[in-house]
């Protein structure tokens, strides 16, 4: 193992390698005099965790479009949810967590404990996984909440919370 002190040749050379968030880093880069608020926070905090994403207009267009969508409806966001997912940085997670925020009456966050807390087992994906199979099983998963919130009599628009907490309580750590 070879330390940077003891390195013989000019340390220099590796700066030249660093491309690591290059938009945002040069906009960080840049922020001396700004001012700090909420906003630039969040965009360190994004940039440290690797998981700032670029969005076009276009998929933000289509993102506006979503919220006449009414419950039950979720499959009428395929072609939104098939541009989020071939975005460098976004999973199904992260794009249903997109989906729930714009039309919470429509789309929840699948992640693995909500995953756990509907089906038993572990959450089946990793972000190699086919991005048309990643698409079925949320629409299936969103079926399998309508489902839920009639028969339990449970608020569709805060089930993605309430599995999430059931099954850290239930099912302990993942």
């Amino acid at each position: 193992m070879e330390k940077a002190i003891d390195y013989k040749r000019d340390l220099n050379q590796f700066l030249h390698q660093y491309n690591y968030q290059p938009s945002l880093t040069k906009h960080l880069d840049n922020i001396e005099d700004e001012r700090f608020t909420q906003p630039l926070l969040n965009e360190i905090v994004l940039w440290k965790l690797n998981r700032y994403v670029v969005i076009s207009r276009e998929i933000f267009e289509d993102l506006n479009t979503l919220i006449t969508l009414t419950n039950g409806q979720h499959r009428q966001g395929q072609k939104v949810l098939e541009n989020l997912l071939k975005i460098h940085g976004i999973d199904l997670p992260l794009a249903s967590t997109v989906l729930r925020f714009r039309n919470p009456k429509v789309f929840q966050i699948i992640d693995r404990h909500a995953y756990r807390a509907v089906y038993g087992r572990k959450y089946p994906f990793y972000p190699s996984s086919p991005t048309n199979r990643k698409i079925s099983v949320y629409f299936n998963y969103l079926d399998k909440l309508i489902e839920l919130c009639t028969k339990r009599n449970l608020e569709f628009r805060t089930i993605d919370r309430l599995l999430y907490i059931f099954d850290k309580k239930i099912n302990g750590k993942l």
